[in-house]
């Protein structure tokens, strides 16, 4: 019995998470992400109608395929964790991704919230360093979150970090995930109001252990 389970215990701490690739994939990882952040005060204020529940579940489809066009969307091996992640300064465009941006525009976030939307992401961007490693999302499934998770979704952002030398850079809205990161190794850089919603946005970078050496 020792023996098995020790094997398992090597079999799960060596599994890593993977860019999700299979229909089946991009399904489970956009469902832990709608499923995680469909409530977000972040994702409300975009939208023409914020009772509207599809209209919500395409910001974060969007979100997901735009970073999954950078190499950037990511599964854990047990598929109950997901992860958009990807270095800041890539620039991709498709005319999958123009036509899809054109419909959340015209038809889930209004003109009007489509262009607060894109000054937001530009004053966003002119906050955060154009050099490292973004962590956009970051989602376990609410009823199977597990160490192991968690354990591969850390070690995916880190070890990327360490093997590339950069920063990661990552950003909440949320009190309790500001409290969360800063007891999990990362520094707050800068912190703003949000121009379009009562919300502060906090800023926060992790910077690679080979760094200091």
């Amino acid at each position: 019995m020792f023996f098995s389970e020790f094997i398992s215990f090597l079999l799960e701490s060596t599994a890593r998470m993977k860019l999700v690739k299979t229909r089946f994939e991009e399904k489970r990882a956009i469902q832990i992400l709608e499923d995680a952040f469909i409530d977000s005060t972040g994702v409300y204020w975009m939208v023409k109608n914020p009772e509207n529940l599809t209209q919500r579940k395409w910001i974060i489809r969007l979100l997901f395929y735009e970073s999954q066009a950078k190499n950037g969307a990511y599964l854990t091996s047990d598929q109950n964790g997901a992860l958009l992640f990807f270095q800041v300064n890539q620039k991709v465009t498709s005319l999958r991704l123009i036509l899809l941006r054109l419909y959340i525009l015209l038809f889930i976030t209004g003109i009007r919230n489509g262009l607060n939307a894109i000054r937001y992401q530009k004053l966003i961007s002119s906050v955060r360093p154009t050099n490292g490693w973004l962590g956009l999302l970051v989602a376990t499934d609410k009823e199977h979150r597990t160490s192991k998770t968690a354990f591969e979704i850390k070690h995916k952002m880190f070890d990327s970090s360490e093997a590339s030398n950069l920063c990661i850079f990552i950003e909440t809205t949320v009190p309790r995930v500001r409290k969360l990161y800063q007891s999990s190794g990362y520094t707050e850089y800068a912190e703003i109001k949000h121009p379009y919603t009562d919300l502060t946005v906090w800023f926060f970078r992790r910077e690679p252990e080979n760094q200091h050496k």
